[in-house]
């Protein structure tokens, strides 16, 4: 045997790992009777948004006469925002169901199907549009780069208007939001730690017993699912007029920002 596999030894569980878990599952009960009522709070409130999209989306598909199949920028983004959607009933079900580390996946998609609606939703972009109508992959290292000549245009036209930039360097963003969601996506060892309690010597297998963990997933899940109403909403807004970001997703943020405000997860908000 090597040093990569070790005799395992049975044994009964140690007497202070059981005294531990005690303590630990009446602290877990302590925060959940804190913690859940905000976490819902925040989960109806990101749902509700979602759900206004849909709507929206639907009534493109019944009111209007867009060849949902056709060799257009307006039926690609259409497509790749009704994926948006869906995939963002998919990681609210996670959140729901108190699903951490187990749940990094679906947000990774996410987080690329959103990406690369930014990057074809960007008028001076054709090349990418036409390849991807065509059947082709855009990989994220090319949606980056197409969001970044999207963040110079917009930078510079902001310049003109004598207003400052603000939010920093999205691309790099983007970049370092992918690779983290890919470490446990891709499970890296680095990915598990939520997952292992190993003075409990516990694995989690479904919704997580902290409710600190889930609070965090939670509130990361709500900026990505923001970033969901923004850019679905502005390539809506494309097709069917600017009023529509107007009207309709500045109020769903406002919502968002009203329950971070007033339930906040964290100390930081």
């Amino acid at each position: 045997m090597s040093d990569l596999e070790l005799e395992v030894q049975r044994r009964e569980l140690p007497s202070e790992v059981a005294r531990l878990r005690l303590i630990v599952r009446a602290q877990q009960a302590e925060r959940d009777a804190q913690m859940q009522p905000l976490l819902d709070a925040h989960i109806e409130v990101y749902a509700a948004a979602i759900e206004a999209l849909i709507a929206t989306h639907r009534e493109i598909g019944d009111r209007t006469d867009l060849d949902l199949t056709g060799e257009t920028r307006w039926a690609a983004m259409w497509l790749l925002a009704g994926r948006c959607l869906a995939i963002s009933r998919v990681v609210l079900h996670d959140l729901r169901g108190g699903f951490t580390s187990e749940g990094i996946g679906s947000m990774r998609a996410l987080h690329e199907a959103v990406q690369l609606l930014s990057a074809i939703s960007f008028h001076l972009e054709e090349d990418a549009v036409r390849r991807w109508l065509a059947g082709e992959w855009i990989p994220p290292r090319e949606v980056r780069e197409i969001q970044g000549r999207k963040q110079t245009l917009a930078d510079e036209r902001m310049r003109e208007l004598g207003i400052e930039p603000e939010g920093g360097d999205l691309v790099q963003l983007g970049r370092d939001l992918y690779g983290s969601l890919s470490e446990s996506a891709h499970h890296q060892r680095g990915g598990f730690p939520e997952s292992v309690a190993p003075a409990l010597r516990e694995f989690v297998y479904g919704p997580h017993p902290d409710a600190t963990k889930r609070a965090s997933h939670v509130e990361y899940g709500g900026h990505l699912l923001e970033e969901v109403v923004i850019v679905v909403g502005d390539a809506f807004a494309d097709m069917l007029g600017r009023d529509y970001f107007t009207q309709v997703v500045r109020p769903l943020q406002e919502l968002m920002e009203r329950v971070r405000r007033e339930s906040p997860l964290s100390d930081d908000g």
